[in-house]
C-alpha cells in the first residue's frame, strides 16, 4: 500500500513538473515576450553583480572583525576569508565588470531584433548566474567541510533553497544544477567525513534537496504567470483592439525608433477613402469589418519587419524597412491597391475599399519623425485633392 502510494505520489508530481515545464518553455518561445526575455536577462546580469558585491562586503566585514579581535588560532580562518575576497573580486573584475557593456549591447541587439520581428533570445546572462550561484555553493560547501567538517553544513542547505530561486529559466535546468551541487558536496563528504557522520548530513541534504527542487518550482511558476500578464497588458497597450495590430502608440515609438537609429524606409499612410459614408450606409458593424479586412491585407501585403499600425480611425500607417529604391515602392503600392481592390464592400452594387494613400521615402537622412510624417501626409493631401484612389510618392532627401 505504501509503495502504491509513493508511486502514485510520484506520478502527480512528475505531471505537475511537466506541466510546469511547458508552460515555462512556451512563455519563452513567445514572440510578445521577446523584450521581456532581455529585460530579465539584464536584471539577471545586475542581480549577479549586486550579490558579488555584496558578498565581497560581508566577507571584508568578517575578516575585518577577525582582525580587530585577532587570536593566534583563528589565523587559518582570515586567510580562508582573504581568499573568498580575492577569488569574488577576480570574478567581479575579471568576468562581470568587463562584460557589463557587452550585456547591454546583447539586450539592445536582441530589442532591435524583436522590432523587426526577429526572435532571439540571449542566455549569457542567465548562464553567468548559473555559474556564479554553483561557485557560490560550492566554496560554502568546501569552507565547511574543512573549517566544521563534523557540523550540519547549515549555511549551504540555507543557501541550496534561496539562490536557485532567484533565477528564472527552464526548470529541468535550476532542478539540474541544485541536483548537481548536492551530488558534489554529497562524494565530496563521504571522502572526508566518518560514517557516523556521514549519515545525519546525507539526510539533512536530501531533505533540503525536496524543499528546494518544490520552492524553486513554485517560484519558477509564478514569475511565468507574472511574466505573461505583464505581456499581455504591454501587448494591449500597444496594439488595437479592433484589428490586431499596432496601434498608433506602439507603430509611433517602433518608427521613431528606427529613424532615429538611422533605418531608411518608406513611410505610408493609408487613407479608406469615403469610410464615412460606408458606415452611414452599411452600419458600423461593417465599417468594424471593412477596418480588420484592410488591417489584414496591409499586414498580408508587407513583411514581418514591416511596421504596420492603425492610427485611428479609417487611417492606417506602415514602415517598410529598407524599402528605398522608388520604383520597387510605387510597384508595391499598386499591388496593395489592387489587394485592396477585393475586399468588397457590397456584392448587391459591386462596391470595394479603394484607399488614398501618401508615401515618403526616407533614404537615412530623415532624423525626425514629425518631418518624414508631415511629407507623407502632403502627398496623401495632393492624392485626396486629385480624385483620390491612387498614390503619391516623394523621395527627396531630408532639408532643414
Amino acid at each position: 500500500m505504501i509503495l502504491k502510494n509513493c508511486a502514485t505520489v510520484s506520478e502527480h508530481l512528475i505531471l505537475y513538473r511537466k506541466k510546469m515545464t511547458d508552460r515555462v518553455r512556451t512563455t519563452m518561445a513567445s514572440p510578445i515576450l521577446t523584450h521581456y526575455n532581455a529585460l530579465l536577462n539584464y536584471k539577471n546580469c545586475n542581480l549577479t553583480r549586486f550579490m558579488l558585491v555584496f558578498l565581497m562586503s560581508l566577507f571584508l566585514l568578517d575578516l575585518f572583525a577577525q582582525i580587530l579581535f585577532f587570536r593566534f588560532e583563528e589565523f587559518g580562518y582570515c586567510i580562508y576569508m582573504l581568499m573568498g575576497v580575492g577569488f569574488m573580486s577576480l570574478i567581479y573584475y575579471a568576468f562581470i565588470r568587463e562584460s557589463k557593456q557587452a550585456f547591454i549591447r546583447e539586450m539592445k541587439k536582441e530589442e532591435s531584433d524583436s522590432e523587426k520581428g526577429v526572435i532571439r533570445r540571449s542566455h549569457l546572462p542567465t548562464i553567468v548566474l548559473y555559474v556564479y550561484e554553483t561557485l557560490i555553493l560550492l566554496f560554502t560547501s568546501f569552507l565547511h567541510m574543512i573549517l566544521n567538517p563534523g557540523e550540519v553544513p547549515i549555511i549551504f542547505l540555507i543557501l541550496l533553497i534561496i539562490l536557485p530561486m532567484l533565477i528564472f529559466d527552464q526548470i529541468w535546468r535550476v532542478h539540474l544544477m541544485i541536483l548537481s551541487v548536492s551530488v558534489i558536496y554529497l562524494i565530496s563528504a563521504y571522502a572526508v567525513l566518518s560514517a557516523e557522520n556521514y549519515g545525519p548530513i546525507l539526510i539533512y541534504v536530501l531533505m533540503d534537496d525536496v524543499i528546494s527542487l518544490v520552492w524553486s518550482g513554485i517560484m519558477i511558476h509564478a514569475r511565468t504567470v507574472a511574466l505573461q500578464t505583464n505581456g499581455i497588458s504591454e501587448t494591449s497597450a500597444s496594439h488595437d483592439g479592433l484589428t490586431g495590430i499596432l496601434n498608433r502608440r506602439g507603430g509611433d515609438a517602433l518608427i521613431n525608433s528606427s529613424i532615429k537609429s538611422g533605418v531608411p524606409g518608406a513611410f505610408i499612410i493609408f487613407d479608406i477613402d469615403n469610410f464615412k459614408h460606408i458606415n452611414d450606409t452599411y452600419g458600423h458593424q461593417k465599417g468594424d469589418d471593412i477596418l480588420k479586412a484592410v488591417a489584414r491585407c496591409l499586414a498580408d501585403s508587407f513583411r514581418k519587419e514591416d511596421i504596420v499600425a492603425r492610427m485611428g480611425g479609417d487611417e492606417f500607417l506602415v514602415y517598410a524597412i529598407r524599402m528605398v529604391d522608388r520604383k520597387y515602392v510605387e510597384s508595391k503600392l499598386e499591388d496593395v491597391e489592387r489587394n485592396l481592390h477585393k475586399i468588397v464592400i457590397d456584392e448587391q452594387t459591386g462596391d470595394h475599399v479603394t484607399a488614398s494613400i501618401g508615401c515618403a521615402v526616407n533614404d537615412g537622412t530623415y532624423i525626425d519623425y514629425s518631418a518624414l510624417f508631415r511629407t507623407a501626409d502632403h502627398m496623401l493631401y495632393m492624392v485626396k485633392q486629385n480624385g483620390k484612389d491612387c498614390f503619391a510618392v516623394k523621395d527627396t532627401s531630408f532639408k532643414v
